[in-house]
């Protein structure tokens, strides 16, 4: 291993005195339009956050469409919901995420998506009708808007390019829910790895804010991997594996981003910048109690895409249903191939925790669940 540079000097970052928990929405707008340390809403329904959130929209002729389209989402996830046959499954999902879409839009002021859209995706021709032969491309409609485009600017921050391609099998590869089947069925190493602490560490003196993250070193040895492996298929460009600060555990590597954030008063300026960062490089899955989040990055195999956690379900899902609607009998094939396992699972497990993040995305804090699955 080449030889790792000290971890720079700094201290776990603390707001108000209040040490800053590592969230994907760690800040709200206080007193002056000052940053503020963001809370959670517990609930057991993720459905009622998104109403309220709807009924606030302050354009009237915007809140009644946001309204409307969250009620049609509610409905396509009851209808999935209660559904008999795994074949209805994937199209009523999606739909309900393009609604949900649709909804957290207006939430956020952009109307645009209201009028003549499409679903700016499209399954592109499967001559050898095996799963993980199956692309998606992305498709750009010249005068209409693209609901892919508007989800991926909502919740990612950036827009596709036209052409870009999804194959269904490096989606499969970068879904957490059901990534052991996955393992199984192609006979793989567990590739994903729990982060374990994410700290937000500050210098006061320098006025520098960044990222620290843990692994279990044993975790990574288990599946024949280096942590440089890691550093280069899983956290990638913009972070640095460095020496374990020595009041941590000799069992842990410890990764830090390369780059830190300049900050004028207070950390908190920078909070949420670094943390659409963290929403780029790691996975997280979420539980019912402490700490409600567990993150993972995922150390993708060679000649495997990596993509952004609630993009790569997004796309699954139009594929899946794509399918279903379009060519049933190719998805009853795949459901009896090898993936099959990792399929059921994803549509059992799935939807629930998609939910509960565009829940997390509407009210723009952690949506903490009390009965999630």
């Amino acid at each position: 291993m080449a030889r790792l540079r000290n971890a720079r000097d700094g201290v776990r970052t603390r707001v108000k005195d209040h040490e800053v928990e590592f969230s994907y929405f760690p800040t709200t707008k206080g007193v002056a339009s000052r940053a503020g340390l963001q809370v959670k809403t517990y609930t057991t329904d993720a459905w009622s956050v998104v109403t309220a959130a709807v009924r606030q929209v302050s354009s009237k002729s915007n809140r009644k469409s946001a309204i409307a389209f969250s009620e049609q989402a509610y409905e396509f996830y009851q209808a999935a919901e209660a559904s008999s046959t795994v074949r209805a499954k994937p199209l009523l999902l999606y739909y309900c995420f393009l609604n949900l879409t649709k909804a957290l839009c207006l939430t956020k002021g952009n109307d645009s998506i209201i009028g003549p859209a499409y679903h700016g995706l499209q399954e592109t021709k499967n001559s050898e009708k095996k799963l993980v032969s199956a692309k998606v491309i992305v498709k750009k409609n010249k005068g209409q808007i693209s609901v892919f485009e508007q989800f991926c600017n909502e919740v990612i921050g950036a827009a596709p390019s036209p052409g870009d391609q999804y194959r269904v099998r490096d989606l499969i590869g970068c879904s957490l829910i059901g990534h052991r089947l996955w393992c199984d069925a192609v006979n793989r190493s567990d590739c994903f790895f729990r982060v374990d602490p994410i700290e937000m560490i500050h210098s006061k003196e320098k006025k520098q804010i960044w990222l620290r993250a843990f692994i279990e070193r044993g975790t990574i040895t288990r599946a024949d991997l280096k942590a440089s492996d890691v550093t280069k298929m899983g956290f990638g460009e913009g972070w640095d594996l460095v020496k374990t600060p020595a009041e941590k555990s000799e069992s842990l590597f410890c990764w830090e981003q390369s780059e830190v954030f300049d900050y004028s008063r207070t950390p908190a300026e920078r909070l949420d910048e670094i943390a659409a960062v963290a929403k780029a490089t790691f996975y997280r899955s979420l539980t019912v109690s402490e700490p409600f989040r567990n993150y993972y990055v995922y150390s993708r195999p060679e000649r495997f895409k990596k993509y952004h956690q609630m993009a790569s379900r997004y796309v699954l899902l139009f594929f899946l249903g794509s399918v279903t609607r379009y060519h049933p009998a190719d998805f009853d094939s795949y459901m009896d191939d090898d993936l099959g396992p990792f399929l059921s699972e994803f549509l059992a497990s799935e939807p629930s925790q998609m939910l509960f993040e565009f829940a997390s995305y509407f009210a723009n804090r952690e949506v903490i669940s009390v009965g999630l699955a």
